[in-house]
């Protein structure tokens, strides 16, 4: 049995909310870039792409990290990457690269991103997130020979002197 997440029922990052909203402003983005003014600025075009590539990247990264306090910093992270492309996305309206419409749909997409990744940082910093966290990560079925002990892991993140949560 593959590991289990912090978060409750979630077993790959691909799964998670907020990963899919802030894919979604990512392809929206690659989209954007190739066919506007934008493209026409590498550098720009650049920063624009990676701060869209980054959010993702994180959240994806957090996850694997197993741990609820790992994953809620890798999600500021992913904040602040999304917050970038927000603020790039006002800069190429400013300057006309995209079109209002274009401009009020990926920023529609960046808040929506970025509100999920809010409620999941609330619920990873949350009591009931680290329980969940300490009760589901690493769980591989009964162990044979220790009854008592339900974890396989010589990591076990029921033991009390983790220090990691």
């Amino acid at each position: 049995m593959r590991p289990r997440s912090t978060v409750d029922g979630v077993t790959r990052f691909e799964d998670l909310v907020t990963w899919q909203r802030l894919r979604e402003l990512e392809a929206e983005v690659l989209k954007i870039a190739s066919r506007s003014a934008i493209a026409r600025d590498l550098r720009f075009r650049s920063q624009l792409i990676d701060a869209a590539g980054s959010a993702t990247r994180n959240v994806a990264e957090g996850f694997a990290r197993y741990n609820p306090g790992e994953f809620a910093r890798f999600l500021d992270i992913a904040r602040a990457s999304a917050t970038e492309v927000r603020n790039c996305l006002i800069t190429a309206r400013e300057a006309g690269s995209i079109s209002p419409d274009d401009y009020l749909r990926l920023d529609h997409l960046a808040r929506r991103g970025l509100q999920t990744l809010a409620k999941l940082q609330r619920y990873l910093r949350s009591g009931a997130g680290r329980r969940n966290a300490r009760r589901y990560r690493y769980t591989r079925g009964p162990n044979p020979s220790n009854p008592s002990n339900p974890s396989n892991d010589s990591n076990d993140s029921n033991d009390s002197n983790d220090s990691n949560d």
